[in-house]
């Protein structure tokens, strides 16, 4: 042993506890195999803080000599969790030859300290370690027997192809021994064991476990132990053909579920497209939705009207599993379209129109004035149906959508419904078709509807007045000659404006001294005519006025 190996040594006696530290430090990176080597650091154990005893365990973890095990042992033990694992950890690697120590440790260990050792026992993956774990499987103690069979699922993928083929063999002659062929508990946790392991004939043993003629506590157990298979080849066809018929049994929770958890995990297969229209009438509804999922991935002709039916169907889930689907398929254009065309009821074709939303901007022209001619029909004769329409129109041409609009609106005002009118035109105040000719049609129905209240703050929130302002500024509007044209504008609309505007300044003032000149001319022995000079007469004169006619 040369100096330097006995200066580290001499640090682990030392009373400062980061001298200590970094002697084993420096020993998990030289990694000597001298039993002094060994046995300073587990001297050095004894009485070790938690950190000390951290980077002991990582020298002995550098080391790696079956000489460490003894002085790690008593750690199972150790009240910190990333102790007890880290000293689990190293006695497992010591492998096999602590089988007969970890035995002894086991007949007098308690509840606890079992569930530690079945652990370190999982990692060897040896015959004999195997061997104390199916003995374990026989102990009254179900946690310990849980623990067990997820310690291997925990720890089997260290092992080799090799060594799963032998643990399957081991587990299957355990299965067949009369004491667990009596123990109905014993053989279940045997079954988890075989589809941990998953040894290429697993699938096989799994799949006769799960067949009717057993218990429903044993089948259960076997499919559990198919999910944890992969299914490739010739393994394929007998599984799905089991969980097919598994799918229309009774008992869902222990049958049913499990199956169609492994039908997930296979379900991409082509061939069985075909068979999921069969399921869409089974008595759980989680066939039925799952059934429905599998088809909603498939965009096809058949597909699609199938998925037709279901969005029409009393199965709340299913219609909503179609309705996503249909929302995503390209090729359901034409149908949806053909649906939404058909259907006289509001909420369905609210619901059709949200659906359409994605495929706005593949619907042709010709459609779009197919619909454009129903909304512009349904809003005319008030049928609710029309505000689907126009949400529709609106996603897939905005342009079109407002053009109805004013068309229907424009109608409204022809017919002298103004009410209408004013609902339709309103609507398009903020479009960008919406200029000042549009703004002078809604003004003038706004007018006719009008209270005309003379009170003042009755005429500030007046639409008709609001409206018009903008179209007295521009200059070019010629505002007094177009309601002069509209013949629907009588003398109470042009005094009432006139009223209004006189008591305003600048362009104001002058149109509305205007508007009452108008109506004192022509109505002269109308009350509005003589309203309107006896207003002229208080108001106050602007410095120009426009010529009456």
């Amino acid at each position: 042993m040369d100096k330097f190996i006995r200066q580290i040594m001499g640090m682990l006696q030392s009373p400062d506890g980061m001298r200590r530290c970094a002697a084993a430090m420096v020993f998990a990176e030289l990694k000597p195999k001298d039993p002094a080597v060994v046995r300073a650091l587990g001297e050095a154990l004894k009485d070790a803080n938690q950190l000390l005893t951290r980077y002991i365990l990582e020298a002995f973890e550098a080391i790696a000599t079956r000489a460490v095990v003894p002085y790690v042992l008593p750690l199972l033990e150790a009240p910190d969790v990333e102790t007890k694992l880290r000293a689990a950890g190293i006695i497992a690697r010591a492998g096999g030859e602590m089988i007969g120590e970890l035995r002894k440790q086991f007949q007098n260990a308690n509840p606890m300290q079992k569930r530690v050792l079945v652990d370190i026992l999982a990692r060897i993956h040896t015959k004999e370690s195997l061997a104390l774990i199916l003995d374990t499987l026989l102990d009254p103690d179900f946690e310990l027997v849980k623990e067990a069979c997820q310690a291997v699922r925990r720890h089997i993928g260290d092992a080799t192809p090799g060594d799963r083929a032998q643990m399957h063999k081991q587990v299957l002659k355990f299965m067949n021994a009369s004491r667990v062929k009596k123990d109905e508990r014993v053989l279940t946790s045997c079954l988890l064991l075989v589809g941990s392991i998953g040894a290429p004939d697993a699938t096989k043993v799994l799949l006769q476990y799960s067949l009717p003629r057993h218990t429903i506590y044993v089948r259960r157990h076997a499919l559990l132990g198919l999910k944890n298979q992969e299914f490739t080849g010739k393994s394929l066809g007998p599984v799905a053909q089991q969980m097919f018929k598994f799918l229309s049994e009774p008992d869902y929770l222990n049958i049913v579920q499990n199956a169609l958890d492994i039908i997930e995990k296979i379900s991409q297969v082509k061939s069985f497209d075909k068979l999921w229209p069969k399921y869409l009438t089974s008595k759980h509804p989680s066939v039925r939705t799952f059934a429905a999922r599998k088809l909603a991935a498939n965009d096809n002709a058949a597909t699609n009207k199938l998925l037709m039916k279901l969005l029409r169907g009393d199965d709340p889930q299913l219609s909503e599993i179609a309705a996503g689907a249909l929302a995503r398929h390209k090729g359901s254009t034409k149908l949806l379209l053909g649906a939404l065309a058909s259907e006289k009821r509001s909420e369905p074709a609210w619901r059709l129109a949200k659906i359409l939303k994605p495929h706005s901007e593949s619907i042709d022209k010709k459609s779009l004035k197919k619909f454009a001619a129903l909304a512009a029909r349904d809003l005319a004769a008030e049928n609710p149906r029309h505000e689907a329409l126009f949400y529709f129109l609106r996603n897939s041409d905005g342009v079109l959508a407002d053009d109805v609009l004013r068309d229907v609106g424009l109608k409204f005002k022809k017919e002298r419904k103004w009410g209408k009118a004013v609902g339709c035109l309103k609507q398009l105040q903020r479009a960008e078709g919406f200029d000042d000719a549009l703004r002078f049609e809604l003004a003038v129905c706004d007018l006719k509807t009008s209270p005309k209240d003379l009170a003042p703050h009755l005429r500030a929130e007046d639409h008709a007045l609001r409206g018009l302002q903008p179209l007295i500024a521009n200059k070019k509007f010629k505002l007094l000659d177009r309601l002069k044209q509209e013949k629907v504008v009588d003398a109470a609309d042009l005094f009432f404006l006139g009223f209004h505007f006189a008591e305003g300044t600048g362009d104001e003032q002058i149109f509305g001294r205007a508007a009452l000149e108008l109506v004192g001319k022509r109505w002269p022995h109308s009350k509005e005519g003589k309203a309107a000079k006896n207003k002229l007469k208080t108001s106050a004169q602007p410095t120009a006025l426009p010529a009456a006619s």
